[in-house]
């Protein structure tokens, strides 16, 4: 990923006249991404704040910053499997590198993530949160995600456009590791968590990225252990980017 020239201001305009153009013909604009979340985190969490007893001050800052972190993981993950084939005709005509077709991507996809974090906004000023300075360490947290966005994109492209299947076994991965995710429910954070429930929140390396940019913004502390987990995985996965991209970068054409 680092012996390629990679235009970065020509990409972000790039992502921003896709971005716009995908909407052109629409009553509500970029404003429809929006409206998803919106449904879903206001119906949702009403709902389980009367069947969980929790209250909705607590659950729905916790549904929001959640489901909207979620959009952004699984955007990454679900759009790498076939981030070259939907790319196929950049390659074959050399209008585009792979390290710029996987830039433009992840910058496609923060882009959706930045528009949706008005949700966020609106929920904790009418659910009567607040933001204080420990909040400034969920940028740490999201930089750190959209980091990995680029050796995921990179890494799983690589698989995907040589194992087309890798697509069909990503979404139902995806679809679980949602609901094992405490995303829609707040996990028990006492003494008397059981050792399933400790299992999903150890193991689950998806919940420890979430933590990352949650928990400052709700004024909860990070465990220690989801730093060293998103940090390893961090430092493992552009390794394996830069091993894959080596060795089979040049395979792609043939592969798409």
């Amino acid at each position: 990923m680092t012996n390629t020239t990679i235009k970065w201001r020509p990409l972000l305009y790039i992502t921003l006249f896709n971005f716009i153009i995908k909407y052109r013909k629409t009553f509500l604009g970029p404003l429809w991404i929006l409206v998803g979340p919106t449904v879903f985190i206001s119906s949702l969490g009403f709902l389980y704040s009367r069947v969980g007893n929790v209250e909705a001050p607590t659950l729905i800052p916790h549904l929001a910053v959640g489901f909207i972190t979620w959009t952004l993981i699984n955007g990454f993950v679900s759009s790498s499997t076939n981030v070259f084939q939907r790319s196929r005709a950049q390659i074959m005509q050399g209008a585009m590198n792979l390290a710029s077709i996987v830039v433009t991507e992840v910058f496609s996809t923060t882009l959706q993530f930045l528009h949706q974090v008005i949700i966020i906004v609106v929920v904790f000023v009418v659910m009567g949160k607040s933001f204080s300075l420990y909040s400034l360490i969920s940028f740490v947290g999201l930089l750190l995600l959209i980091g990995n966005g680029f050796w995921l994109t990179y890494f799983f492209g690589i698989i995907g456009a040589r194992y087309r299947d890798l697509t069909e076994i990503i979404s139902p991965i995806m679809r679980i590791a949602f609901l094992a995710t405490p995303i829609i429910w707040i996990p028990d954070t006492g003494g008397g968590r059981s050792s399933v429930m400790s299992a999903f929140l150890t193991f689950n390396p998806f919940y420890h990225f979430l933590e990352i940019v949650r928990a400052p913004l709700l004024g909860n502390p990070i465990a220690p252990l989801s730093w060293i987990v998103v940090l390893s995985i961090t430092g493992v996965g552009f390794s394996l980017a830069q091993i894959f991209q080596k060795r089979f970068a040049h395979r792609i054409p043939l592969w798409v």
